[in-house]
């Protein structure tokens, strides 16, 4: 019910059934009424004309009292609920008694119409004709029915009584009708903003090709123009994007040139150099070296924005590679007193450029071995996870150092960011680690998270998709 499809299905739905629902009920109230109206003639027209002849015969010839014991007679209070009045020439009621106001308002219409034929009036319920006693004396007599029934009555009376077989089918198939023209129209509306959002998921993913296809772009309407701001927003976000990367690029490799000719020209100023010189040439050494390990990942970074070693894809256990990442990190760690270990039962099949998922994995695992704290342990586990994309595998590497200041941990995988911690700064770091590890892994569908142990560290999680033709994680 989250989808805006079914909101908007839902919502025109509904409101086609409650116009429908408004129009069915003012029918009904009409034909309702209306087919009450034609029983209550039917029924009483034969009969109206004995009645009143019958009145006026038996006050004419018997009297006032005779007429008063024949209204007022159980039997014929229990036979029926009407009530009759007998009105002289004069227009007064011949037993005295006092006629409600509906009766009062037709009497002079009633007056009007031919002897012998009843009037009914429908909205007052009321049914009057003119007659005469045995003397030749004329009367009006006026017969008061009960009131209309109530709209909900007369409502329930048409759909449960008048609304045949026929009428029913009918209903049903306006409802249907109206449920596949809204679902036409909710779809007319929600597919192209579903097919912009899969679009703005794939730039997000750093897919920056995609555009939104033709069947949105025709469309006449301001979901085209949307959908023309956003292939021109995405053409330049990927102009940007790979002038960046292309000039990160260049720049590294036009580096690599004077690099080597400043180490070269440093050996030879080696040889001829005095005693008193050779601490500023090892400071210059240093400083060479850190520079072309800087370049040496900056060209890693450009090789992993342009994804050409995704070309050489294979499928291999991960807890192989792990086992492998972890023996090295633990031989380097020896020189802090630290060590790495791997912890992991699983075999998990994997899809990916496998040396390009080494060095991301190590970019992580050398980077905890740097901050956790000396004598510590860092610990690389596997574990599994469901999602409705299918298995994942979840690699999680744990120091036990200081930590990231919580408001920095979004920017951690940002190019160049260093940890605002002085007790953390390292000047052979140059901040690009962790960012090429995110880039690589969501190259390969994957993510990079980070967060504090609860217990002091920092724990890096990074996810991948397992190989479905493969061994799954368990």
């Amino acid at each position: 019910m989250r989808r805006l499809f079914y909101k908007i299905f839902l919502w025109f739905w509904l409101g086609m059934v409650l116009v429908s629902a408004t129009l069915i009920a003012s029918t009904a109230l009409t034909h309702s009424r209306s087919a009450e109206d034609e029983r209550w003639r039917q029924r009483y027209a034969p009969i109206l004309e004995l009645r009143a002849q019958r009145t006026a015969e038996l006050y004419d010839r018997d009297g006032a009292s005779a007429l008063e014991k024949y209204l007022s007679s159980p039997e014929r209070e229990r036979r029926d609920s009407v009530r009759d009045y007998l009105f002289d020439e004069a227009g007064r009621e011949v037993l005295g008694r006092q006629a409600p106001d509906r009766v009062l308002r037709v009497l002079a219409e009633a007056r009007q119409s031919p002897g012998g034929q009843p009037r009914f009036f429908t909205q007052e319920r009321v049914a009057a004709e003119l007659t005469a006693g045995p003397s030749g004396r004329p009367y009006l007599f006026v017969t008061a029915f009960p009131p209309r029934a109530m709209v909900p009555r007369s409502l329930s009376r048409f759909l449960f009584a008048d609304l045949d077989r026929e009428g029913i089918m009918r209903l049903v198939a306006v409802l249907l009708v109206a449920g596949i023209f809204c679902f036409w129209l909710a779809r007319h509306i929600a597919s192209p903003i579903g097919k912009l959002r899969l679009a703005t998921r794939e730039i997000a993913n750093e897919h920056l090709g995609v555009r939104v296809d033709g069947h949105v772009l025709n469309r006449r309407d301001e979901l085209a123009e949307l959908a023309r701001d956003f292939n021109r927003m995405a053409e330049r976000i990927e102009a940007l994007i790979t002038a960046q990367r292309n000039l990160l690029a260049d720049v590294s490799h036009e580096l690599r040139s004077p690099l080597s000719r400043l180490n070269l020209a440093l050996g030879l100023a080696r040889r001829r150099a005095a005693p008193e010189a050779v601490e500023h040439l090892n400071r210059i050494e240093r400083e060479t070296d850190r520079l072309n390990t800087l370049i040496g990942q900056l060209l890693a970074l450009a090789r992993v924005d342009s994804g050409v070693d995704l070309q050489r894809k294979e499928v291999f256990d991960l807890g192989t590679l792990l086992q492998e990442v972890a023996a090295d990190g633990d031989y380097e760690a020896r020189d802090r007193n630290c060590t790495v270990t791997f912890h992991s039962a699983l075999e998990c099949q994997v899809e990916g450029a496998r040396e390009m998922l080494r060095g991301a994995i190590e970019n992580v695992v050398r980077n905890a071995v740097r901050y956790t704290a000396e004598g510590t342990n860092v610990e690389i586990t596997l574990v599994s996870r469901r999602s409705q994309s299918g298995p994942r595998a979840l690699i999680q590497v744990r120091d036990h150092g200081a930590g990231v200041p919580e408001d920095a941990l979004a920017e951690l995988f940002q190019p160049f960011h260093r940890v605002p911690d002085a007790a953390q700064q390292r000047s052979d770091s140059a901040g690009l680690g962790l960012a090429i590890t995110q880039r690589t892994f969501r190259l390969h569908g994957g993510n990079v998270t980070a967060a504090n142990a609860p217990d002091g560290g920092l724990v890096i999680t990074l996810e991948l998709p397992v190989n479905r033709t493969g061994t799954e994680v368990v």
